[in-house]
């Protein structure tokens, strides 16, 4: 199975630990903990890697290589933890628009939130019914059943008119939050396959845009 690595545009983690073609690292703690010292961080594909960025590395440039990988001994269904890590060479990495990470949140939030409201107001925008900013920000405070996954995605789809810059952080930050949230619902006891729902907000969203 293939593996991919995040690092900065220096090819530098946030450790300063220097990455480049055929480098090699290996974790320096003896545990099996995410976000420590036990594990480097890797990821099982490259859209995960560019969706969940912002809340794990959080590179605002950033270059995503494939690596090779020895024991695996951590997913958390967003990230891998692993004990060696070989970067192989730099692959182009995917790029998501704004608009299809607000989707992908979406589809995460609506995982764990089903109040009417905000059910009606996603289905809209998922569609292109409506995707006023009047009706984001009124499901953004639909309650007291309203989730954090929820808000932030509708949120984030009404600061799609503000700056590119902010809009895009928004969708980005939303987007992932939305995902933990949805893995570690109770509700979601299932396995979610959040490379096939990135792959759906983008193919759909595509087609929006076309129509």
């Amino acid at each position: 199975m293939r593996y991919y690595k995040l690092t900065d545009k220096y090819n530098q983690t946030h450790d300063g630990t220097q990455w480049g073609e055929n480098v090699i690292h290996k974790a320096i703690g003896e545990g099996k903990d995410l976000c420590s010292p036990d594990v480097i961080h890797v990821y099982d594909h490259p859209l995960k890697a560019v969706m969940f960025n912002l809340i794990h590395a959080a590179f605002s440039k950033y270059n995503l290589w494939e690596c090779n990988v020895r024991k695996v001994v951590a997913d958390d269904g967003l990230k891998v933890g692993v004990k060696q890590c070989t970067t192989i060479r730099r692959i182009e990495a995917p790029i998501i628009t704004t608009e299809q990470r607000v989707r992908f949140a979406i589809y995460c939030a609506l995982e764990v939130n089903k109040e009417k409201s905000f059910v009606l107001w996603a289905e809209n925008w998922l569609s292109g019914k409506d995707r006023t900013v009047s009706a984001a920000f009124s499901a953004a405070r639909s309650g007291e059943s309203a989730t954090l996954s929820a808000e932030l995605a509708a949120m984030s789809a009404a600061r799609s008119g503000e700056s590119a810059a902010l809009s895009a952080e928004s969708a980005a930050f939303s987007a992932a939050m939305s995902a933990g949230e949805a893995l570690s619902a109770e509700s979601a006891s299932k396995s979610l396959d959040f490379v096939a729902l990135i792959k759906k907000a983008i193919k759909e969203e595509n087609e929006y845009a076309r129509a």
